[in-house]
């Protein structure tokens, strides 16, 4: 489970929760992040956490959990009545959590909250310690049922988790002896239940796994539909007599037994077929004792190149629109490759950068790219706005925004405009001291105004014009400028949620 910056909360106002996250079935839920009701069985986790600089845990910190928890988790309060008490940000991700309960709630869903207090303390006080029974009585109380659970983070343990970086290999339990290759790639058949076991951590699916492949689950389409049903009759022939089965790529493989050890396994053919079979067994009381079994593929490849070649292959049997084989495309090598000689880290595969100890503010991820590029060069500062991580799945989109035909250049300076935005919208270079939700809703349109300044005032032409200056610089009066204009019609409007991601805000601001 990774956590992103996208939880953190802690800004005044916020309850004494530094951070806050929801995860459905493993999956951390954004604003644009769907919910699948259909689904029986689902596993619904909150995680709230407090993170200090001081050298104690502190009976305050404690406190103020069971404070908020009894304003924003009571599903009798309405959180938006406590907008004066609470920062907009966190009020927000409680009713992503709410939302997600209330939408599941009939399917009886397992709820897991855990709260987190670190401090670079070590001793935890008794007087500490004790108030943690009251906040887990409140939270029992209001989602009957619900696993609770409260760790005290302290020097020694965070040194510890610094020092442990987590395996990234995974075991893989064949049914038969496999076919392997002198370059240690192997075929081989799984029985479904053990396949279960593998692409699952602790009943959740495991995401990680799937960061490689060119699209996501496709939901109840035909295809899914078909396997669902043979997974569903097992009187009928073996499974992967009619399925095609599954492909993972990785860098090593080792065959001990009838076990194979996988590192750093990546699915990139199979996704519907590994998740409708995940879905089918995470509904069953047990998942053992079923011999069908799935064709896989293992793959040993340490070339990103040759890896690249073997996910647009083993995709082409079916039809995928062009702009879902994303991070292989060439405009996105092209992007990396060119930001890496300005200093920056395009994350062209998820989190490569990270793992290399890269600055966090100089990776730029594809949506953040996609956003950035929507808001400047297209003028949509609106769709940035609303559709952070579903931007790009439109084909249509998509090559509007990356081309081979565009500049390469234009990429390196959306990027170079964003975040000089975001940088001047910061409470310590700004002298409108401004909330972070609205920052939030706010930026992307800012930055599209500056863009048309830089551009000379010629908003029908500013992907022209930047891509003939030698070079991006953008001045504080332009941004100030920029920043008042915007800020007078979205408080006109109403300064909310809706203006910022509607089109209202966009037609009020004069493009040129």
């Amino acid at each position: 489970m990774r956590l992103t910056r996208s939880g953190i909360v802690g800004d005044g106002g916020d309850g004494g929760i530094d951070s806050i996250y929801t995860f459905v079935n493993g999956e951390q839920l954004k604003e644009d992040t769907p919910v699948n009701t259909s689904q029986k069985k689902n596993h619904i986790e909150l995680i709230v956490i407090q993170s200090k600089t001081s050298a104690s845990f502190k009976e305050d910190a404690v406190i103020k959990f069971r404070e908020s928890a009894q304003d924003l988790f009571n599903l009798a309060n309405n959180p938006d009545d406590y907008a004066a008490r609470y920062n907009a940000d966190l009020i927000d991700k409680v009713k992503l959590f709410r939302n997600s309960y209330a939408k599941l709630a009939k399917t009886f869903p397992k709820i897991e909250i855990r709260y987190f207090y670190a401090t670079q303390g070590d001793e935890v006080h008794q007087n500490v310690s004790g108030k943690v029974s009251k906040l887990q009585e409140d939270i029992v109380k209001m989602f009957g049922g619900a696993e609770f659970s409260f760790e005290f983070v302290g020097a020694s343990k965070l040194l510890e988790m610094t020092r442990n970086v987590p395996s990234t290999s995974r075991v893989l339990e064949v049914a038969e002896s496999p076919i392997g290759t002198n370059a240690g790639s192997y075929l081989c058949l799984v029985s479904l239940s053990k396949y279960y076991e593998f692409i699952s951590d602790s009943g959740a699916l495991a995401r990680s796994i799937f960061e490689s492949n060119v699209r996501d689950y496709q939901g109840s389409v035909v295809v899914n539909t078909g396997i669902r049903k043979t997974l569903e009759n097992r009187e009928s022939e073996n499974f992967w007599y009619l399925n095609n089965g599954v492909t993972i790529i990785t860098p090593k493989a080792v065959m001990a037994g009838k076990q194979l050890t996988i590192e750093d396994p990546q699915i990139v053919n199979g996704l519907q077929t590994s998740h409708e079979i995940y879905q089918f067994y995470s509904q069953l009381e047990s998942h053992e004792g079923d011999e069908r079994a799935v064709l896989v593929r293992v793959i040993c490849e340490e070339d990103e190149e040759a890896r690249d070649r073997i996910i647009r292959a083993t995709n082409s049997q079916t039809s995928i629109p062009p702009a879902s084989l994303r991070s292989s495309d060439d405009i996105h090598r092209n992007i990396e490759d060119f930001l890496k000689s300005n200093d920056y880290y395009y994350d062209r595969k998820k989190n490569f950068y990270k793992n290399q100890g890269m600055p966090v503010s100089k990776i730029i991820s594809i949506s953040y790219m996609a956003q950035s590029m929507m808001a400047i060069m297209l003028l949509k500062p609106d769709s940035a706005r609303a559709r952070p991580s579903t931007l790009i799945n439109s084909d249509i989109e998509y090559r509007k925004i990356f081309s081979l035909d565009k500049s390469i250049d234009i990429y390196l300076k959306a990027i170079q405009i964003m975040k000089a935005v975001e940088a001047y919208l910061k409470p310590e270079n700004c002298e409108i001291q401004l909330e972070r939700k609205t920052i939030t809703n706010i930026k992307f349109y800012v930055a599209m105004v500056v863009s048309i300044k830089i551009a000379g005032g010629m908003s029908q032409e500013v992907e022209k014009k930047l891509s003939e200056l030698p070079n991006v610089y953008v001045p504080g009066e332009i941004l100030n400028n920029s920043l008042q204009q915007v800020l007078a019609e979205f408080n006109e409007l109403g300064a909310t949620d809706q203006v910022a991601k509607g089109t209202a805000l966009v037609a009020k601001l004069p493009l040129s």
